[in-house]
């Protein structure tokens, strides 16, 4: 009978998780599902314990934390998998290494202690410390002037006593030394320099983004007003992803997390809205959105008349994530202003709505161009509007991992924005191309291997396929079929092996091809020549994309543009469909080029042993070297 009872306690819990944890875009979490959960962390069976904690832990909730670092000395090997996981991806960098290849009652309790001396580490008080230690006050401000004005006195003894009380005061100097760094005379400047380099090796100059997700666990007063103040010095684009989801989860007050929608928001964000800085006022906007309800909706409808486009913009998108109509119309308004970097984003948001109703635009960085693209969106939200079903909007969060081919060794391997290495699949026969599928597996062509295969980050292969010829470019697709090109022939494969189509008798041998968002293939061909087909094999359109004779890439970006690497030229070039240049950007040593979500292009050069990413302007603002001979690279 417990046991029929117990297995009854857990599909119902199974139900409330499934409403609690994961709710649509926008809408309140139940006060009565929350605390459903939260009393069902006290139940004497431990798997009931175990789906609530994971259930909750999902959802930001202090309280779960605890109990599943208990549950570490309680369950079996299998099912402590996912409580160990998910600890682990919380933790970051913090994480404890406790690995034991034998399974027994004190190991599991070790595991537990070193796992709960975690939690008891990362209190809410030492956080809100660390973040303090990385924002400047205004006596450390008034410090580092006057010890930026000693680097110039004349005697020697105070120059170095300057230098050195900079290095001590380390990153909060960061901010203005980098300002004076090309400033005074030769001697400070190279002081400057130095100081400024051998601060940023430090391995604590900022916090990890473990710090900034614990914040929205734990919920300590002041985190928000602590996150806020630290996003100004923010230098990288995935720790600002961090933060802003962090203040998500803190756009509520805490001690009225089960009140509903009429909950409290939090008055740190609700102030930053007037904020001087337009990124402050955006980032808690966007907060406000996607962790306030209704109530932080209604708070931040007044931005939408922001002067500011990128203000504009964040707002916009945050309210069509959470299905709001008026979201759309002021993005689509937002396409003849914005920066040519941040159309990107909203075109992705248009285009998962319109679907195949998507209009004919005009494609062009020209003020007359941009005007056109924004009237047809605006006509056709004229047209289909009352119709567009915004539960097709799905966020594409960006992980900054970057998966690389690297043919000459045999391997496919992922680093973090940190160039860390995560995990490598090795003995793989000349990898081309390669993504990440399902979360923790990897989807590889291999080109002399004339194969194209999945496998687990370990490298153990899932499935194989066998191809008649050197395997050129895969992609997952929609459906979940695998779509491969090979120099001489397109196919698309289904879950159990089965070709459903194939393409053959293309007019000339295949470098790339991949299938677009609307259907169509899209083919480099060696002959420079950019050949779109159906699945039928019937030739849609042509153009020139490359020299013919010399290698290049392709890849389809997700508003259907084509992006070609032009290796003969150093270049990447960005096309519209029917082959219209609309970007050229030199791109030295370069092989293959990949679009990114924010506009970008991610470049791998075999010769020059690096990958980087530029931006729409060309300017490199990521990069990774000694990377061997890395063919393709990709961000996800």
């Amino acid at each position: 009978m417990n046991r029929l009872v117990s297995r009854a306690a857990i599909v119902c819990l199974a139900i409330a998780v499934a409403a609690a944890a994961r709710p649509a875009a926008g809408e309140e979490i139940a006060a009565n599902r929350l605390a459903a959960l939260r009393k069902a962390l006290k139940a004497p069976s431990p798997a009931v314990r175990l789906r609530a904690a994971l259930a909750l832990g999902e959802a930001d909730d202090a309280e779960a934390i605890p109990v599943l670092i208990e549950l570490l000395g309680e369950l079996p090997r299998e099912q402590r998998q996912p409580v160990e996981e998910f600890l682990t991806r919380l933790a970051g960098e913090w994480a404890p290494l406790v690995r034991y290849p034998t399974e027994d009652e004190i190991g599991r309790r070790i595991r537990r202690d070193a796992w709960m001396a975690w939690w008891r580490n990362s209190d809410g008080d030492a956080l809100l410390a660390l973040f303090r230690k990385h924002v400047p006050n205004d006596r450390d401000r008034d410090k580092v002037r006057r010890l930026l004005v000693e680097l110039s006195d004349r005697k020697y003894s105070v120059r170095e006593m300057a230098s050195e009380e900079l290095l001590a005061l380390g990153r909060v100097a960061l901010p203005q030394l980098r300002q004076r760094v090309k400033d005074g005379d030769e001697e400070v400047s190279r002081r400057l320099r130095v100081l400024t380099e051998r601060i940023e090796r430090e391995p604590s100059y900022r916090p990890p983004d473990v710090a900034i997700r614990l914040l929205a666990v734990r919920k300590p007063a002041g985190a928000a007003e602590a996150l806020l103040a630290y996003l100004p010095f923010v230098e990288e684009e995935t720790q600002t992803s961090e933060v802003r989801r962090s203040l998500a989860a803190l756009a509520l007050l805490p001690d009225r997390r089960d009140a509903g929608p009429t909950s409290t928001l939090n008055p740190s964000l609700v102030r930053a809205l007037r904020d001087s800085q337009a990124s402050i006022r955006a980032t808690a906007a966007e907060a406000l959105v996607r962790g306030g309800g209704s109530a932080g909706r209604a708070a931040v409808r007044k931005l939408l008349a922001e002067d500011v486009p990128i203000v504009r913009a964040r707002v916009a998108l945050a309210l069509a994530m959470a299905r709001q109509r008026d979201g759309v119309p002021a993005l689509i308004d937002l396409l003849g202003v914005l920066p040519s970097e941040q159309v990107g984003e909203v075109e992705d948001v248009l285009y998962q709505l319109a679907g195949e109703t998507a209009p004919e635009t005009v494609q062009g960085s020209q003020p007359a161009d941009r005007k056109k693209s924004r009237d047809a969106w605006s006509a056709w939200w004229q047209t289909h509007g009352g119709n567009v079903d915004l539960t097709r909007l799905t966020t594409r969060p960006s992980l900054g991992f970057t998966i690389i081919c690297e043919p000459g060794r045999n391997r496919v391997y992922e680093v973090d924005r940190h160039n860390k290495v995560r995990w490598s699949v090795d003995s793989v026969e000349c990898p081309v191309d390669a993504w990440v599928v399902g979360g923790n597996h990897v989807l590889i062509a291999e080109s002399v291997g004339k194969a194209v295969s999945e496998r687990d980050f370990t490298g153990k292969i899932v499935w194989r396929k066998a191809l008649g010829s050197n395997a050129m470019s895969v992609q997952r697709l929609a459906n979940g079929d695998v779509f491969v090109a090979t120099t001489n022939q397109l196919l698309e494969i289904d879950r159990a092996g089965k070709e459903r189509y194939t393409v053959n008798h293309l007019p000339a041998e295949i470098w790339d091809a991949y299938r677009s968002r609307t259907g169509p293939i899209v083919c480099l061909l060696m002959t420079g020549q950019c050949l779109i087909v159906d699945t039928t094999g019937k030739q849609l359109r042509t153009f020139a994309a490359k020299e013919a004779g010399h290698s290049g890439s392709l890849d389809v970006l997700a508003n259907d543009r084509i992006l070609v690497a032009q290796p003969a030229r150093n270049k990447v070039v960005e096309f519209n469909s029917d082959g219209k240049k609309l970007l050229e950007l030199a791109a030295p040593g370069v092989d293959t080029a990949t679009g990114l979500a924010n506009g970008h292009v991610l470049v791998a050069s075999q010769s020059q042993h690096r990958i980087y990413e530029l931006n729409r302007g060309g300017k490199i603002v990521w990069e990774r070297t000694n990377t061997g001979t890395a063919f393709r690279a990709r961000r996800r």
